[in-house]
C-alpha cells in the first residue's frame, strides 16, 4: 500500500483537522518530553524555593479643615486633593529609601553587625564597619516596600525569610518613620524660619544704624527740642487727622457723657464729688502717666495698624485696673451707698479722670505738632535732612516688622505640625508577626508552570511543523511540482538516513534545553525579582 495515501486530502478542503492531529501525532514525543522536563522542573524549584514572610503596617494620613488666619493649610503643599495620595506616597518613599534614614535604621538595630556576623570570619576581618554597613543598607532597601492601600492609606511592609526578623523590623520601622515623616513636614518651615532668623540679624544691624543716624543728626544739627518729639515728616498728617478726631469726641460725645453723669450724681450726693483725692492716689497716679504715654503713642499709628492694635490692649488693661481701684477707694469713702448708687459715683469719677487724661494727651499733642512745624518752618534745610533719615529708620523698621511676624507666623505652623494640628500622621494598623509565606505563591506557580509547559510542548510542535519541507501526500507533490506521480517507493533506511535522523534529535534536544534553561532563569532569578 502507498504509505501517502494514508493522509490523502478530500479535493477542494482547505482544511483537514485529522491531517493536524496526525501531524501532531506523529510528533507526540516532541511534546510529550519537553513538558514533562519543564513541569517537573517547575515542581522542583517550587518546592525548593525560600519561603518570605511579610509583615506590614498600614499607616493614615489625615487633614482637619483648618479655620485659622494665622496658620497656614497644610493641605496646601500638596496641590489638589486629588495629588494628595501620589504626592504624599512619592515623600513616604523618598524617605524610607533614602541613605540618612536607611543609615539610621541600621546603626540603631545594629544590622551591619548581624550581617557580619552571618558571613565567614575570613569575610567578617577583611569588611569594615563602612562597607559592612552598606551591605546592610541595600538588603534592608531591598526588604521593605511602601505601597498604597487606598484613599490617604499607606502600608509599609518588610520581607524576609524570618518570619520574627520580619515582625520586628517591621514594628519598629514603622514608629521610626511616622516620627522621621512628621520631623520632614517641618523641615522646610524650620529651614525657612532659620533664614529669616539670619536675614534679620542683618536688618537690625541696619535699623540700628539708622536709628543712630537719626540720633546723632538730630544731636549735632537740628534743633534739642526734637529730641523727644515723636512727630516727624512720616507721622505728622497721622498725627494731626487723629488729633482732630480726639479733639472732637472730646469736646462732643465725651462732654455730653460726663454731664449726664454728673446729673445722676449731683441727684444722688448733692453735689459731684471732688476728684483730687482720687487722683492722688499712688495707684491711679501711675496708672493715668502710663494712660497718657500710651494714648500719645496711638495717635502716631493708623486705626488697625499692628502697633495701635497692641497699645489699644494695653491702654484697655489700664483703664480696667483705674476703673476697679476707684470702685475700692469708693467703697471705702462713700460705704452708705446702694450698690448700683456706688457704681453710677464710681463711673463719674472714672470717666472725669480719664477725660483729663484725654485732655493731657491733646495738649501734649497739640504741643509736640506746633514744636515739629515750627522747625520745619525755621529750618528747611535741616528737616529736609531729617525727613530722609526718618524714610530710611521707617523702611529699616518695617522690614524688621515684617520678617519678625513672618518667623511668627513659621514658628507657630512648625509648633503646629509637630501637635499635628491640621495634618495628622497615624499608625491606623501595628504590625503583626505572620505564620504564613507571602512567596513563593505556589497555586500561581504551579498554574504558571503547567501553563509554560504546555505552551513549551505545543510550540516546539507547531514550529516542527513549520519547518518541515517534506512532502506528506501525492496530491502536495504533484501541486506545489506541477508533475503527475506515476509510482512510489518505500522509505529507505540506510546510514545516511540515520544520521540524518540524530542530528535531527539532538538539534530539537538543545533547542529544549535552551527553553529549560530560559525557564529556570524565569523561575529562579526574573520571578523573585518581580516579587
Amino acid at each position: 500500500m502507498d504509505p501517502f495515501q494514508d493522509e490523502t486530502q478530500s479535493a477542494g478542503s482547505g482544511f483537514d483537522p485529522m491531517s493536524l492531529l496526525r501531524a501532531f501525532w506523529k510528533r507526540k514525543m516532541l511534546f510529550l518530553i519537553p513538558f514533562i522536563l519543564c513541569l517537573s522542573m517547575a515542581v522542583v524549584i517550587i518546592r525548593t524555593m525560600t519561603p518570605i514572610y511579610e509583615s506590614s503596617g498600614q499607616l493614615l494620613i489625615k487633614f482637619d479643615s483648618m479655620n485659622s488666619r494665622l496658620l497656614q493649610d497644610p493641605s496646601r503643599r500638596y496641590g489638589r486633593a486629588r495629588n494628595i495620595d501620589a504626592v504624599a506616597y512619592h515623600e513616604m518613599n523618598m524617605l524610607l529609601t533614602s541613605p540618612e534614614f536607611l543609615e539610621m535604621m541600621v546603626r540603631e538595630l545594629d544590622l551591619h553587625d548581624a550581617l557580619r556576623e552571618t558571613v565567614p570570619d575570613s569575610v567578617a576581618q577583611g569588611m569594615s564597619e563602612d562597607k559592612s554597613v552598606r551591605k546592610a543598607m541595600n538588603h534592608l532597601r531591598s526588604m521593605i516596600k511602601i505601597k498604597r492601600d487606598g484613599g490617604r492609606l499607606f502600608r509599609i511592609a518588610v520581607r524576609d525569610p524570618d518570619s520574627e526578623l520580619a515582625f520586628k523590623l517591621a514594628f519598629y520601622l514603622v514608629d521610626r518613620f511616622v516620627e522621621e515623616y512628621r520631623a520632614s513636614q517641618a523641615a522646610a518651615s524650620t529651614s525657612t524660619r532659620e533664614f529669616l532668623e539670619q536675614r534679620l540679624a542683618f536688618y537690625r544691624t541696619d535699623l540700628q544704624e539708622a536709628e543712630k543716624a537719626l540720633l546723632g543728626f538730630q544731636t549735632n544739627q537740628a534743633s534739642a527740642a526734637l529730641m523727644d518729639n515723636p512727630i516727624n515728616a512720616t507721622n505728622l498728617s497721622k498725627a494731626q487727622r487723629n488729633l482732630a478726631e480726639v479733639k472732637e469726641r472730646y469736646e462732643g460725645q465725651d462732654a455730653t457723657e460726663l454731664a449726664e453723669n454728673g446729673r445722676i450724681v449731683h441727684s444722688i450726693l448733692g453735689s459731684a464729688p471732688s476728684t483730687t483725692s482720687y487722683s492722688a492716689d499712688m495707684v491711679i497716679h501711675s496708672t493715668i502717666s502710663e494712660m497718657e504715654d500710651l494714648g500719645l503713642d496711638i495717635q502716631l499709628f493708623e486705626e488697625g495698624d499692628r502697633n495701635a492694635v497692641e497699645l489699644e490692649t494695653r491702654l484697655g488693661l489700664l483703664r480696667v485696673r483705674l476703673n476697679q481701684r476707684i470702685e475700692e477707694l469708693v467703697a471705702l469713702n462713700i460705704p452708705n451707698l446702694a450698690s448700683r448708687e456706688r457704681n453710677q459715683v464710681s463711673q463719674y469719677i472714672y470717666f472725669s479722670l480719664f477725660r483729663s487724661t484725654k485732655k493731657n494727651v491733646i495738649d501734649r499733642m497739640e504741643t509736640k505738632i506746633r514744636e515739629f512745624r515750627r522747625f520745619a518752618a525755621s529750618q528747611p534745610g535741616q528737616y529736609a535732612r531729617i525727613a530722609e533719615l526718618q524714610d530710611e529708620l521707617d523702611s529699616a523698621r518695617g522690614l524688621v516688622q515684617s520678617i519678625e511676624a513672618e518667623i511668627t507666623s513659621q514658628t507657630m505652623n512648625i509648633e503646629a505640625s509637630l501637635s499635628e494640628i491640621g495634618m495628622q500622621i497615624k499608625v491606623r494598623q501595628k504590625p503583626v508577626l505572620s505564620y504564613n509565606p507571602v512567596e513563593p505563591d505556589k497555586m500561581k506557580l504551579m498554574a504558571l508552570g503547567v501553563i509554560l509547559s504546555f505552551g513549551i510542548g505545543i510550540g516546539l510542535v507547531v514550529l516542527s511543523i513549520f519547518l518541515d519541507r517534506s512532502f506528506t501526500t501525492v496530491q502536495q507533490i504533484e501541486r506545489t511540482l506541477g508533475l503527475a506521480v506515476i509510482g512510489t517507493l518505500p522509505a529507505i533506511q540506510d546510514d545516511h538516513f540515520e544520521k540524518k535522523k540524530k542530528i535531527r534529535i539532538l538539534r530539537w534536544g538543545a533547542i529544549i534545553l535552551g527553553i529549560l534553561a530560559l525557564g529556570a532563569i524565569g523561575f529562579l532569578v526574573i520571578y523573585p525579582r518581580l516579587s
